[in-house]
């Protein structure tokens, strides 16, 4: 099958016995070009694509060498993750803030919704459902004295992806005259547009520093 174009359809004029004749000449689309072309029409992105949706098309333009738009994928999967790691960080800020304040609306705020959501404190066991892990902040902010109570982290740790992250730290805990450490992991969620705390993890670490 050709295709009349002028692009691949020329014509040569030869004379044979007296008698003018026509030379045909085509040439066919490479078939590399027209695959890449057409996934570059498709290669759209924008703010709404999960890293799942970004590593799907990078890997699509790959497989058709389409290294242009397979860079351009990079750069967008790379600025996501790192978009979703500072909002975890924030998300994690915002928790010891809230437990720095011994406010439990503040807490409230940061925790999500489910019957997922759970904690462990130090020393107990595990408390599931939004309504248990809240009473049970009440019961551990409302011996806390905000000017005399300081946490610091150490060796923060931070992990995300579109919807879920986590965060590993260490508690440096300095109440009045005693100090602790406290092993922490932080499970967040995005719900609702909004990143939100849904596992509180605390241990006591091996060794407590004392005054």
């Amino acid at each position: 099958m050709f295709l009349r174009s002028s692009a691949t359809l020329h014509h040569a004029s030869a004379s044979v016995s007296g008698r003018p004749t026509t030379q045909l000449i085509t040439s066919r689309p490479q078939l590399r070009c027209s695959r890449r072309s057409s996934f570059v029409a498709r290669a759209v992105w924008d703010e709404s694509m999960t890293l799942a949706d970004l590593r799907n098309q990078l890997e699509a333009a790959l497989k058709v060498e389409d290294y242009k738009a397979a860079a351009k994928l990079r750069d967008a999967i790379q600025q996501k993750s790192i978009d979703a790691k500072l909002a975890v960080e924030d998300a994690n800020e915002k928790f010891y803030s809230a437990f720095r304040s011994g406010d439990i609306k503040l807490m409230d705020a940061v925790w999500g919704e489910g019957d997922h959501v759970q904690v462990v404190h130090p020393g107990a066991s595990c408390i599931a459902g939004r309504e248990a892990v809240m009473d049970s902040w009440k019961a551990v902010l409302k011996n806390i004295r905000p000017r005399a109570f300081r946490i610091s982290l150490e060796d923060v740790r931070v992990y995300a992806s579109d919807g879920q992250g986590y965060v590993t730290c260490v508690e440096v805990m300095d109440a009045d005259d005693s100090k602790g450490r406290i092993v922490a992991t932080n499970i967040f969620e995005k719900q609702n547009g909004k990143w939100v705390i849904t596992m509180h993890h605390g241990s006591v670490a091996p060794f407590i520093m004392r005054r």
